[in-house]
């Protein structure tokens, strides 16, 4: 979605965030994608000024949220030329309620009487972490999605320490590797100049 005020458009506002606002859309930003293809939001503080509901969300692999904040609040800095515009506060409120919002559910996305059990618990006790300083400032600057050691799904508790109840992890991963290598391996068919694989994925380092 390219509305007026991204830089190859117009670079200014002239309604078109508005519009969005008034007829209540939801925008599902995905930082660490976009970031990836060296796109980003124009921007996160904007549209939440002009009050678009914004859902933090992924389509990348690992699927980390974490991660996805903390790609977010740089870019937001970078974007304004000032340390005090990371947005932190407005990541997680995308992350915890953006997408209740967008899909009418007030029972997610909030500890509250009557309200879903959906619950993520994350460790910060990993020597790696550092200093607790602000428990959320942490998270996101010094760790990651692999940090959750608990999560539940209305109650139930559905990962425990790593662990997922009656779902073969080593299995899944080989099952995976297999869809990734034939993916993979269709590249150059969708490829307008018929590359090869190798050429579509060359190493890091060239080898010798």
């Amino acid at each position: 979605m390219v509305l007026d005020v991204h830089p190859e458009v117009l670079g200014r506002d002239t309604g078109d965030v508005s519009v969005l606002a008034d007829a209540g859309v939801s925008i599902v930003h995905c930082p660490l994608t976009n970031a990836r293809y060296a796109h980003n939001l124009h921007t996160f503080a904007g549209y939440r000024a002009r009050g678009v509901n914004l859902c933090l969300g992924t389509d990348s692999f690992p699927p980390d949220l974490i991660r996805g904040i903390d790609v977010g609040t740089q870019v937001a800095k970078l974007q304004a030329g000032d340390l005090g515009q990371g947005h932190l506060t407005g990541y997680f409120d995308a992350l915890w309620t953006g997408g209740a919002t967008a899909l009418h559910r007030p029972d997610l996305g909030r500890l509250a009487a009557g309200a879903t059990a959906d619950l993520s618990a994350c460790a910060l006790d990993d020597f790696r972490t550092g200093v607790t300083e602000d428990p959320l400032r942490t998270l996101v600057l010094n760790g990651t999605a692999r940090d959750a050691v608990l999560t539940m799904v209305a109650g139930r508790v559905v990962m425990r320490d790593g662990s997922i109840p009656g779902v073969d992890l080593t299995e899944l991963r080989r099952t995976g590797r297999q869809l990734f290598d034939m993916m993979r391996a269709a590249y150059p068919e969708r490829d307008h100049r018929r590359r090869t694989v190798g050429e579509l994925f060359p190493p890091v380092f060239p080898r010798s």
